[in-house]
């Protein structure tokens, strides 16, 4: 009895060796695996942050992330009944204010008019230079707003506004190149970072020039070699955070045919005979001037 009591004693003595050894060696273990982790994380290189940057909330002024599309289509329409209320006021006479009222309705209907929802459709735009701003069936959508140096495109993720695609036209550049165009955005946003990569999986590896502030992701896109325009793209932060829970279902593989090179909006006038075209260039893209300075004079 008392050598069977021994021997019990001995085994557990030996299986509590074997199980305290094999936990210190685990907690060993792990903790050689944890300082491995941390030790390879601190040698990769972080990916640099865009600078931050003071001109973007002016840039969007009264635009808020988060609108729906009733309130931008109102605010819009605001915009366009007070440009004409003036013009309206100072028509020489009842035909021309007519006139006058008619463009104004006819503007305001057509902005109702260019809301487009990417819910599994095809049109021009899964070819064109929006290609990569949108995804389908993620009950996303877009607002096209037409401006006289520029276009406007509101996007939308589940009602509300998130993205705001500036297009800008040929004209307000006057053949300006890359280099051209980064400078003058720099001096109303400072320096900007450049990247190069992908909006999403199956996108188009592009470069951009990137800023950022609180609430804004500010990207600069140089779209001249198919399409003969600059853009400027300002994206909601809170979005892009949480853009691959908002889309549920993936973005839609293309076929090697699904590129529009086609040069549409490309400008064809010739150069201005001036000592500097581009003088003033940063009040064009700033709206500070509507017009070119040497645009031809109307009809």
């Amino acid at each position: 009895m008392a050598h069977s009591m021994m021997k019990r004693a001995i085994l557990g003595m030996l299986m509590s060796t074997f199980v305290v050894g094999g936990v210190l060696h685990l907690s060993t273990s792990d903790a050689d695996a944890q300082r491995g982790r941390r030790r390879q994380q601190q040698r990769q290189p972080r990916e640099p942050q865009a600078p931050q940057s003071d001109g973007i909330a002016p840039y969007l002024g009264e635009v808020q992330w988060g609108w729906s599309q009733r309130e931008l289509v109102g605010y819009y329409t605001q915009k366009i009944r007070a440009d004409y209320q003036e013009r309206i006021r100072k028509a020489r006479n009842v035909t021309d204010q007519d006139r006058l009222v008619h463009e104004r309705d006819r503007e305001t209907r057509r902005l109702r008019s260019n809301i487009v929802r990417f819910d599994g459709r095809t049109s021009g735009y899964d070819s064109g230079f929006l290609r990569d701003e949108f995804t389908h069936n993620n009950d996303e959508s877009m607002i096209r707003v037409r401006g006289e140096n520029a276009d406007d495109y509101f996007f939308f993720i589940d009602g509300r506004l998130w993205k705001w695609y500036h297009a800008f036209d040929a004209s307000v550049f006057q053949g300006a190149d890359w280099d051209t165009f980064k400078a003058a955005l720099a001096r109303r946003f400072g320096e900007g970072l450049e990247r190069t990569g992908k909006l999403h999986e199956v996108a188009d590896e592009r470069t951009w020039v990137e800023w950022q502030d609180e609430t804004t992701r500010a990207r600069a896109l140089d779209n001249t070699t198919f399409y003969g325009f600059y853009c400027l793209v300002m994206e909601s932060k809170d979005v892009l955070s949480r853009l691959d829970q908002l889309r549920s279902n993936p973005p839609r593989r293309r076929g090697a045919g699904d590129h529009a090179l086609v040069n549409a909006v490309t400008s064809g006038e010739s150069d201005a005979d001036t000592n500097d075209e581009h003088a003033d260039i940063v009040d064009r893209i700033t709206g500070n001037v509507r017009r070119r300075t040497n645009a031809p004079a109307d009809d």
